[in-house]
């Protein structure tokens, strides 16, 4: 298993960076090189979603998934495998709004993504399944360095949990450097759309 954080700054506002990054969930051929096709196979609308990580059983199957509530009380887990799994004990929870499962062709190989996404946090979790040579997750997330000056650069996350079918550590490095590079793209487009604003209203660019 490799865990590693990517981190990089962009130099654009809050809403200017998740913009872009919430343009790359529909539109991953702008970001991610030689995708060659992208289909959306399933969207969850105007619902909510939990994700549930269960301290001390982290990247265990079935804690990342649906939730069952009963009066605002947890009672079960949906897992991915349409089963259910019972829960006990602390847990931590995350709410996404929408939800896709996305189907992605990269050098005529199809694999698919589930992708969850919290306007609210500005956070995606993207979900690798099928792919054809990593299993895992990637964690996207926008986070301002200054609350009280919106002009302030912000810090583009990526943390990734990605583990080879083979073994191959190479093949875990080579997705990492694909994904650094998809990060480094959204951060160029996020503060040309920036330079491009502030060009129209006659103002100076964000350094």
């Amino acid at each position: 298993m490799m865990a590693m954080t990517l981190r990089t700054w962009v130099r654009a506002e809050l809403e200017t960076v998740w913009a872009v990054v919430s343009d790359s969930v529909e539109n991953p051929q702008r970001y991610m090189s030689d995708v060659e096709a992208v289909r959306v196979l399933e969207r969850l609308q105007g619902g909510t979603i939990k994700e549930l990580t269960i301290r001390g059983m982290e990247s265990a199957p079935g804690c990342f998934d649906f939730f069952v509530l009963e009066r605002g009380t947890l009672k079960e887990v949906k897992s991915t495998e349409s089963d259910y799994v019972r829960v006990s004990g602390v847990f931590d929870s995350f709410v996404f709004e929408r939800s896709i499962t996305r189907e992605v062709t990269v050098r005529g190989v199809p694999y698919r993504e589930r992708i969850r996404i919290s306007n609210k946090e500005r956070k995606i979790h993207r979900e690798l399944i099928d792919h054809p040579t990593c299993s895992g997750k990637i964690i996207v997330k926008a986070v301002p360095s200054s609350v009280q000056n919106p002009m302030a650069p912000v810090d583009l996350q990526f943390f990734l949990e990605l583990d080879s079918m083979n073994g191959s550590k190479e093949e875990q490095e080579e997705m990492a450097a694909e994904i650094r590079k998809e990060q480094q793209r959204l951060k160029e487009k996020a503060e040309e759309l920036e330079t491009n604003v502030l060009r129209s209203e006659g103002q100076p660019a964000l350094h």
